[in-house]
């Protein structure tokens, strides 16, 4: 699905019903499809440019996966159309209703903080719904102390990998998930100054995932080392990629290798912003 996803956005991506095509093109994605490339769907391909429509439309494949994922789960879900101050997924039961976010990374990107993740902003998105979800690969969420795990305690907003939502979708069979979105409360007495702790908040969701679905630890270990193989593999799309720019720039003539500089500077478009600035 990776490879079909790329090269379809890369086709559509500039089109003013990207979201759409894209989301007709999954539309009958089927549970072991979406079970099978969940994982992947967190690591943004090296080769869409930083902020580009591209890069965009992949964000948007993650919410449609995340959407797909929750309705299988039997949360009835769909993603909200193009608005701000809103989550991007929405959806809902006979008992609870939930709001989610899903975030994908490049690995070539190695500074994050709290601000990447938005948990306050996800709590606002509330709005009135119980509950709230987050969903990023887990080698990507900090792996030592970090607020973001505090302020997922203390405003109940759930965070899980795609790796514990590809679990849940192996082996759910009807079971009563809400537990697993009431984590944050439960731990908002039990933790006290240890709230920033990822070895605490990620041992409290695994064993309610577990739980829930009647495996075992070892199961979801598993499952965690999967995500470890796939992520090598799609780990080495990115360094082919890379390695084929060297390899491109090393051919080009030096008036060809100035004028990309130029380009990739915005050197002349910042020319141009300057004039319009002063003409008045």
């Amino acid at each position: 699905m990776r490879n079909d996803i790329i090269n379809l956005i890369f086709k559509i991506a500039k089109e003013k019903d990207a979201f759409n095509q894209l989301e007709q093109h999954l539309l009958n994605t089927s549970k072991q499809d979406l079970s099978e490339n969940l994982i992947e769907c967190g690591i943004l391909p090296e080769m869409f440019e930083h902020d580009s429509s591209e890069e965009k439309l992949w964000a948007k494949f993650s919410d449609i996966l995340l959407a797909k994922a929750l309705t299988f789960l039997d949360i009835e879900a769909h993603v909200l159309g193009a608005r701000g101050n809103s989550a991007d997924v929405f959806g809902k039961n006979d008992y609870y209703t939930i709001v989610g976010d899903a975030k994908t990374f490049r690995l070539s990107r190695t500074a994050k903080n709290q601000k990447d993740f938005k948990i306050s902003a996800l709590d606002s998105w509330k709005k009135g719904n119980n509950y709230a979800l987050l969903v990023a690969p887990l080698t990507q969420y900090p792996n030592k102390k970090s607020q973001i795990y505090a302020q997922a305690i203390d405003k109940n907003v759930t965070l899980l990998s795609y790796t514990h939502l590809n679990f849940l979708l192996d082996f759910y069979a009807y079971q009563d998930l809400e537990r697993i979105w009431q984590t944050g409360q439960r731990l908002q007495n039990n933790l006290g100054q240890n709230r920033e702790s990822s070895d605490l908040y990620w041992a409290a969701i695994d064993n309610m995932v577990v739980n829930c679905v009647g495996k075992t630890i070892q199961d979801l270990n598993h499952y965690k080392w999967l995500e470890t193989t796939k992520t090598k593999t799609v780990g080495q799309e990115g360094i082919d990629f890379w390695n084929d720019k060297i390899a491109y720039f090393n051919e080009l003539s030096k008036e060809e290798a100035i004028q990309l500089l130029i380009k990739s500077e915005k050197i002349e478009s910042k020319i141009r912003t300057i004039i319009k600035a002063i003409s008045i």
